[in-house]
């Protein structure tokens, strides 16, 4: 059985779904999470059934909070409804509730129940591409290519002020040491998906026409796509740059907001008892008791203290203004698992996470899937030992992101060889083993 919020959530994804005119077991295409399955279908021949595919709009700028550095704040996904051969579109959010649980999303995105499906006219596939440090390294001058594909809409006549009144869309994204191979990836995306929408392909080489748009091919060697997702399944996780940051983010979790509650209270009956013993200690010290006073008073200050500090994560947690939680980081030669947050849900740009520091993209061993009672993880198997980045219900959804994770690994991955920590530690490893012998 579900979690109750997992459950809601679900119910809100399927309503978005039925706003759609589609069902929640319906294939879906996310080509932010699997470029090469999306651009399998994209390219298929023959009209077809209509096509759910989900992208992600525009963020703001990263900010600074105090001292610290934080990326944009995020935004949920969207659902797009595509005919082949038609250049109007359907757009919903990627969930909707009733309008009684409507709220708003930080960051200036509509939230849950704001709005419906509505009509929107596709003007263009965009893509874009920039160079970016390759590790962040001071003795590293390599570069990588980070291309981009966007789906230009036609503003609504009005425009609301909700998700759905996007002027641009985040389709699909790649970043490479080779520019060749990111291009490839990216535009065997875009390419198929304008002329499926019938409007032109703008590229740094120009802008193609529709029905003048090359077929692309997929890099070589071809990513072997994981089997396609119902949308259902697809929709709790999802994975986009945010700023210079590559996130995969939890839809169906409240981050800090849902501990909130326990966490006060936690706290209120800490005070409590602390309350309760600071009674005695007055009737102890009365008395003339001081040893019983001295010893109860510690005993009441420490609850004092972590009643309060409880009490301080809660009115943290409650102020958690994001619809999703960041389940791993991967920045410039590094990833985070559960990375710091502020209240609107940005990634803190620190290299550090509540697990620890960060871990060199160049220490993975491994990423792979382990049954975890009646649930599966994803597994990350580093040099300082394993993490489970990711728990699911589902065998091919943790497959699924388990593909994206390597993809992300290897995107952000210093190209060479052992790093001195890597070297040291493999020095050691070979004088212990003739010891150990």
């Amino acid at each position: 059985m579900p979690e109750p919020s997992t459950a809601a959530f679900e119910a809100e994804v399927a309503r978005a779904l039925r706003s759609l005119e589609a069902d929640s077991s319906v294939s879906a295409l996310d080509p932010l999470g699997d470029p090469a399955g999306a651009a399998r279908v994209l390219s298929a021949e023959g009209g077809g059934a209509p096509l759910i595919l989900r992208a992600a709009p525009e963020l703001g700028a990263p900010r600074r909070e105090q001292d610290t550095g934080f990326g944009p704040a995020p935004r949920d996904p969207v659902w797009l409804r595509i005919e082949r051969g038609a250049s109007v579109l359907r757009l919903a959010p990627l969930r909707l509730a009733g309008a009684r649980h409507a709220r708003p999303e930080a960051g200036g995105a509509g939230g849950a129940g704001e709005g419906t499906a509505e009509p929107r006219d596709a003007v263009s596939v965009q893509v874009i591409s920039e160079r970016r440090p390759c590790c962040g390294a001071p003795t590293c001058a390599r570069e990588r290519t980070y291309v981009a594909a966007w789906l230009a809409l036609a503003a609504p006549a009005p425009a609301p002020a909700r998700v759905t009144a996007a002027r641009r869309l985040l389709v699909a994204e790649a970043q490479d040491l080779e520019a060749a191979r990111a291009e490839a990836l990216v535009e065997a995306v875009a390419a198929p998906l304008a002329a499926a929408l019938g409007v032109p392909l703008e590229t740094a080489r120009g802008t193609e026409p529709p029905g003048a748009i090359a077929p692309r091919s997929l890099p070589e060697p071809a990513p072997t796509p994981p089997p396609a997702l119902p949308a259902a399944a697809l929709s709790r996780f999802a994975i986009r740059s945010e700023g210079e940051l590559l996130v995969l983010r939890d839809h169906a979790s409240h981050g800090p907001r849902g501990s909130a509650a326990r966490n006060a209270l936690i706290g209120a009956a800490l005070l409590l008892g602390a309350l309760a013993l600071w009674i005695q200690v007055m009737r102890s010290v009365s008395a003339g008791d001081s040893g019983i006073a001295i010893g109860v008073g510690s005993a009441a200050a420490l609850l004092s203290l972590a009643g309060y500090a409880f009490l301080g994560v809660a009115r943290f947690s409650s102020r958690y203004a994001a619809r999703s939680a960041p389940v791993v980081s991967f920045g410039p030669g590094r990833f985070v698992v559960a990375p710091w947050v502020s209240r609107t849900g940005a990634i803190d740009l620190r290299p550090e996470g509540r697990l620890g520091a960060a871990i060199s993209a160049g220490e993975v061993r491994d990423i792979r899937v382990l049954p975890r009672g009646d649930r599966f993880a994803v597994e990350i198997e580093t040099d300082h030992g394993p993490i489970d980045a990711l728990l699911t219900e589902r065998e091919d959804v943790a497959r699924y992101w388990q593909d994206a994770m390597d993809r992300a690994v290897a995107s952000v991955r210093h190209a060479g060889g052992p790093s001195a920590k890597q070297r040291l530690r493999a020095r050691a490893q070979a004088q212990q083993a003739p010891a150990a012998g």
